[in-house]
C-alpha cells in the first residue's frame, strides 16, 4: 500500500495519511472518531463485518489481489521443514494467528490435509495480527507459521517459504473499500480506481499479489 499511496500522490499531488494497524482496533477508531476515508484489509470477511456495522459504503469495494498460504520459517529454515506433514514431529513449534486476515487460515488448511489432531498439539503460540505473528518467528519462538506467500517480500533477509500443495492451499482477497465518514467521496473513489487500474495492480504483483484466476 505505501508503494502505491506515493504512485498516486506523484500524480495527482494528493496526500495521503496511512495509518497501520489491526482491523479490529482500526474499525473501533473509524466507529469512535467518525473518521477515515479508505478502509484495506488482506480479508473480505473485514469488510463484510464493517459493512454490517454501517461503517464502510457498500457498493465501493474492490478486490486488489489474492495471497496465497505458505508456511514461513526463519531463514534458512534450521528445523528443515519441508512440507504440512513436518510440523506433526515432536518438538516442532508452531504459531498461528487468531486475527487478522489470517484468522483461521491454520484450521483451514490442517483440516482439508486431516491433520488437525496431529499439528494441534505442536501450536505453541498465537498472534493476533500479521506483524506480531512475523514477529515470532524474528524472536525465535517458533519455527514455523502459517502466512501468506507476500511475507516473503515484507520479510526478505529473514524468513523462507515452504509452499503448500495446490489442493491445500487457501486464498484470501485483500479489499479496498471507502468509509462511511469519508469527507470526500469522489477523492476516495478515485483512490480506488488508481489501486485497481493497470498501474496499480502492477505494485501489487510485484509484491505477491496474484491476478489470474486460481484454477483447482
Amino acid at each position: 500500500m505505501q508503494e502505491a499511496i506515493a504512485a498516486f500522490e506523484r500524480k495527482t499531488g494528493t496526500v495521503i495519511r496511512l495509518t497501520a494497524g489491526k482491523p479490529e482496533n482500526l474499525l473501533k477508531s473509524i466507529a469512535l472518531r467518525k473518521q477515515g476515508d479508505i478502509l484495506t484489509s488482506g480479508a473480505e470477511y473485514v469488510h463484510d463485518e464493517a459493512e454490517d456495522r454501517g461503517l464502510l459504503i457498500k457498493g465501493i469495494r474492490r478486490s486488489l489481489g489474492y495471497r496465497r498460504s505458505v508456511l514461513l520459517t526463519q531463514e534458512g529454515n534450521p528445523k528443515g521443514i519441508r512440507r504440512l506433514e513436518d510440523l506433526c514431529e515432536p518438538g516442532i513449534r508452531v504459531g498461528t494467528a487468531t486475527g487478522g486476515c489470517l484468522k483461521g487460515v491454520w484450521d483451514d488448511v490442517c483440516s482439508k490435509a486431516g491433520l488437525i489432531e496431529r499439528i494441534r498439539p505442536n501450536i505453541v503460540k498465537h498472534a493476533d495480527a500479521c506483524g506480531s505473528l512475523m514477529a515470532l518467528i524474528h524472536q525465535d519462538k517458533v519455527d514455523a507459521i502459517f502466512g501468506w506467500n507476500a511475507f516473503k517480500n515484507i520479510w526478505p533477509d529473514t524468513s523462507e517459504v515452504v509452499e503448500l500443495p495446490r489442493e491445500l492451499q487457501v486464498f484470501r482477497s485483500t479489499a479496498v473499500q471507502a468509509v462511511t465518514y469519508t469527507k470526500d467521496l469522489e477523492l476516495s473513489r478515485r483512490f480506488i480506481d488508481f489501486l485497481v487500474s493497470p498501474e496499480g495492480l502492477r505494485i501489487y504483483s510485484e509484491n505477491g499479489w496474484l491476478h489470474e484466476p486460481v484454477s483447482v
